[in-house]
């Protein structure tokens, strides 16, 4: 038994013989999903509530209003100067009112100000979970530590009465000095003054515990929290975190709120409305009826409207720039602590290895000294002694530096609550759609077989996402219906890569209020979306300045990526020229990614991935730059995709691939699997998707001709129908 081992096989036995720790403290996984329950947590998100809800009310008020009028009046007229009338009259009117100009943007204004609160709410919600959530860690491992300091204090004491009687007789006899005995025995005293620091500590962070679940817990046995291995190795200090993070993301939020704020707008200082309304008049004595029919347009220029109109445009930029700002800075900021974290993680890791080098070492000590003290005379009781001294500081040093790796996984938790590795996507309502039938989800070992064969697949079984190149999209942009929507989501895509013409370029790089609009529309249908931009030139040096231009351009609207399609190819397709092609490729990346403030990722004909682009491989820019590869194995054979696609993504673990299928109409049966019945299409997409599926397979990309237009027949392409 190594000694480590043995130590803790000790404190076990010892934890179920202590009458104080009966029970069981539940594990720290299972105490993390009560943490909604806190108090706190319920605040920020009442809050949250509160303003969504708020918003939502404002913007019913953007509509038609109706408006209405009751009266009663007793009138006393002149006629002429002998003769005057007495009436009565009655009146009542209705009508619909419309704010336009000025007024409308006005009331859009202040809803874009609750817009920006809502996302920093947002962010705020889960933050406080994550800050909750370190709360807890930091509160189980001071309990797990205060219970086995308080284990390890009592096993020490154990041998108290034995070696307090040894010492007395051998210290009378002259063959132990005062001191040295002195010293021996405060050893007793540190271990009693670790038992009741162990029980206050423990009492403390039980109460902390209880606090932030909501729960009475009690004080019973708690197990090590594990912290997993992926948090101490092997961690990724890229830029990528920022994808998901709260904070991070709502500052894109609030960027894309002031990038789109309407008093840019000429009209924004014009008060104006529309009224339409119908008025009915009653006048008694005499009985006559009347009545009106009103179409009115009132509006209200400041006399100052130059100056007004020129200090909300420098409001507006202000507003803009300090968003900006503020982003740059935080995740400046956020990217060197987590830089600090990783850093420390691997000195902590080693910490823990040194200290139970150091635990093991005391333990052979005190075996070795044990043996000699029950065979041998003289001072082997003291050298036992010491040698118990010094593996229990060993055994309080290993358990300081568990706790410690811990404290480093609850700070982790700002970063990453629910694992170490890559964020999983977020499926958004999909999980809560039916997907009886669909086939072509990447899939678990238990549901590949169901797939291939024809049979249901379950939720549980889905992993990979789908995606869709977006070619021509009028249809995104002009207002989309929820059932678009849902044919989307129920052929499994997760998100939309979305390519502009040139006029719609022209228009967003004008005017990109209408883009976001698109873009926020889709998030809010539970879709990612990403910018498709796909010309060639782009690769050239001298033209390499458009490609930046666009990405300056469209900086503000809140894009989930990049995703750049050029290929060398379509440039030159002599394959003698490729390598200057592809290092030119290569610096282009570079360029984009260094000026893209979205994640970038690559279209790319497998042939160029291992081949030379400058001084590295394609594969090694990608790497380094942290593009995510697409790669477009057009063929329909499903043997002959998996055989080209699955040794590239075997060969480079580290990179995150996609793989593009064409469904387009006009490419053959070579090429194309639109020509294929469902049930045969269906089969093929699937034995792809269960062949490929890996860690660093993200999913399937679709080629069509028309994505957005088609629609309503990906769920069938999806089922097979």
């Amino acid at each position: 038994m190594r000694p480590r081992t043995r130590t803790l096989s000790r404190l076990s036995a010892a934890l179920l013989a202590a009458p104080a720790l009966a029970g069981a403290l539940p594990p720290l996984e299972q105490l993390e999903t009560r943490i909604d329950l806190a108090p706190a947590a319920q605040l920020a998100e009442r809050s949250y509530e509160s303003t969504r809800d708020a918003l939502g009310a404002g913007r019913a008020g953007l509509g038609v209003s109706a408006f209405g009028n009751l009266g009663y009046s007793r009138n006393h007229e002149i006629i002429d100067p002998t003769r005057s009338w007495n009436y009565n009259q009655g009146l009542a009117g209705g009508g619909l009112s419309l704010p336009v100009l000025g007024s409308r943007l006005q009331l859009e204004d202040s809803l874009n100000e609750q817009q920006a609160q809502l996302a920093v709410l947002d962010a705020r919600r889960q933050l406080e979970r994550r800050e909750l959530l370190g709360r807890l860690r930091k509160a189980y491992a001071d309990y797990w530590q205060a219970q086995r300091l308080t284990l390890l204090a009592q096993e020490y004491l154990q041998d108290q009465a034995g070696f307090e009687k040894l010492a007395q007789l051998r210290t009378r006899a002259g063959l132990l000095l005062d001191a040295d005995r002195l010293e021996l025995l405060s050893g007793f005293s540190l271990a009693r003054r670790d038992e009741a620091s162990g029980n206050a500590d423990r009492a403390v962070a039980l109460g902390v515990m209880r606090a932030l679940t909501g729960e009475d817990l009690d004080g019973g046995i708690a197990v090590r929290p594990v912290v997993p291995r992926a948090c101490v190795e092997a961690l990724d200090p890229g830029d990528g975190w920022a994808d998901s993070d709260p904070e991070i993301l709502g500052l894109q939020k609030v960027i894309a709120v002031r990038a789109a704020s309407p008093r840019d707008s000429a009209f924004y200082p014009v008060q104006s409305s529309v009224q339409l309304g119908y008025q009915s008049l009653d006048d008694v004595p005499p009985g006559a009826h009347g009545s009106t029919a009103l179409l009115s347009w009132t509006f209200q220029v400041p006399l100052g409207y130059r100056s007004e109109r020129r200090l909300l445009e420098r409001a507006a930029a202000a507003q803009l720039a300090h968003a900006r700002l503020e982003y740059d800075l935080r995740r400046r900021e956020l990217g060197e602590q987590r830089r600090e974290l990783i850093a420390r993680a691997a000195v902590l890791h080693e910490s823990t290895q040194f200290a139970a080098a150091r635990l093991a070492a005391a333990d052979a000590a005190v075996e070795e000294r044990g043996l000699r003290a029950a065979r041998l005379d003289g001072d082997v009781a003291e050298q036992l002694q010491r040698a118990r001294l010094a593996r229990y500081n060993a055994a309080k040093a290993l358990t300081e530096a568990d706790k410690a790796l811990v404290y480093w996984y609850a700070d982790w938790a700002r970063f990453e609550t629910a694992g170490c590795g890559p964020a999983a996507p977020d499926a958004g309502p999909r999980a809560a759609l039916p997907v009886e039938g669909l086939r072509a989800a990447s899939l678990t070992d238990a549901g590949r077989a169901a797939a291939v064969a024809g049979g249901p697949v379950s939720v549980a079984a889905l992993r990979s996402e789908r995606t869709v190149y977006v070619w021509r999209s009028a249809g995104w942009l002009a207002d989309a219906e929820a059932s678009e929507f849902a044919n989307l989501h129920a052929a499994g895509i997760a998100r939309l890569l979305i390519s502009l013409d040139a006029g719609q370029m022209r228009a967003a790089r004008a005017d990109p209020v209408p883009l976001v609009r698109a873009v926020r529309s889709t998030h809010e249908h539970g879709l990612r979306v990403e910018l498709l931009l796909a010309d060639p030139a782009w690769i050239l040096p001298q033209q390499r300045a458009g490609l930046l231009a666009i990405i300056a351009a469209l900086k503000s609207v809140p894009f989930d990526g990049l995703h750049l399609d050029l290929e060398p190819a379509q440039l030159d397709p002599a394959a003698a020229e490729r390598g200057p092609l592809l290092g030119a490729l290569a610096e282009t990346l570079a360029a984009a990614s260094a000026a893209s403030p979205w994640p970038v990722a690559l279209s790319l004909h497998p042939r160029d991935l291992d081949a030379p682009a400058g001084d590295a491989t394609l594969a090694d820019v990608l790497l380094r730059l942290h593009v995510s590869p697409t790669l477009m194995v057009y063929v329909a054979n499903p043997e002959r995709a998996v055989a080209i696609a699955q040794p590239l993504i075997a060969q480079h673990p580290q990179l995150s691939f996609s793989v593009a299928l064409s469904l387009e109409r006009t490419p053959g049966p070579e090429t194309s699997l639109w020509s294929y019945p469902g049930a045969e299409r269906s089969r093929r997409i699937a034995h792809i998707e269960s062949a490929l599926a890996g860690a660093n397979f993200s999913g399937l990309t679709l080629q069509l001709e028309d994505a957005w237009g088609e629609a309503p027949h990906l769920a069938m392409l999806a089922a097979g129908e």
